[in-house]
């Protein structure tokens, strides 16, 4: 079993120090200004064999230059978007990445995970991933600028992106003069559509007029966003991939799909 010091303390931190313990894992907490019976971030890492930097991506660099490391140690960071060269004074780097948003008091259990490990220690990450009942998704290491680029800007796009097309039809609500707070109303109609993608796959999934290939809706739609002083692209970008969407899932005929094509492209 190894030692785990934690440096760091915040939301993150608040998930995985229990989710370690529980797994049978000894851990210590480095805090920047230790509390009576705390520990510094130097003395938590001089006990530890991992080293887990989960501050803030900006900092990451600077706390690994300013710990003592020893040899045999294994720095880790949690931030899909900083490379491991950030971790380059500990004697060996690796990234652990919960793919999971921690509002309140959520928990790591049922995510998957990124592991950005070499070889020596990519099996043992892989078990402590499922000790703590995570789902190991094994990545290139190191990877290369463009692909964490584009790891890391799909992972906000599931995300935070959802907030924008949210955000987008709160306005819609609000022009058509509905009363009340929208998001209660919609919120359902989103964890519907995310329930029939994970259980059919997101061409399974699409619905709405591109999917039934019904141009004259989406029309009334574009010209709603038009009346209500909101520039079109959004639903217009949404619209080709949803299009894509339905094709692939085979249940558009050719003129269908021209129709739809040739009113997206016309606005």
């Amino acid at each position: 079993m190894s030692v785990h010091a934690v440096v760091g303390f915040g939301r993150l931190a608040r998930a995985l120090v229990p989710a370690l313990r529980e797994a049978g894992e000894a851990v210590v907490v480095g805090r920047r200004e230790p509390g009576d019976g705390e520990f510094s971030s130097a003395d938590a890492a001089r006990q530890a064999d991992w080293v887990w930097l989960t501050v803030p991506d900006d900092h990451i660099a600077a706390t690994a230059a300013a710990l003592p490391w020893r040899p045999g140690q294994l720095a880790l960071h949690c931030s899909g978007a900083t490379p491991l060269a950030a971790l380059a004074p500990a004697p060996a780097a690796a990234g652990f990445h919960p793919l999971k948003l921690l509002a309140g008091d959520a928990g790591l259990a049922g995510a998957h995970v990124g592991i950005e490990a070499d070889a020596a220690h990519a099996p043992a990450l892989q078990a402590l991933a499922m000790a703590l009942d995570l789902q190991p998704l094994l990545l290139p290491s190191p990877m290369s600028p463009p692909a964490r680029a584009a790891y890391h800007a799909a992972a906000n796009l599931a995300a935070s992106g959802v907030l924008a097309v949210l955000a987008e039809a709160q306005s819609l609500w609000t022009e058509a003069g509905l009363a009340g707070n929208a998001l209660p109303a919609l919120l359902p109609l989103t964890r519907g559509a995310l329930a029939t993608a994970e259980a059919r796959g997101l061409a399974g999934a699409v619905s709405g007029p591109i999917a039934r290939g019904d141009a004259g809706v989406l029309a009334r739609h574009l010209d709603a966003l038009v009346g209500a002083g909101l520039d079109a692209d959004l639903l217009l970008a949404l619209g080709r991939r949803q299009l894509a969407l339905a094709e692939a899932a085979g249940r558009l005929d050719v003129a269908k799909v021209s129709a739809l094509k040739a009113l997206l492209a016309a606005r």
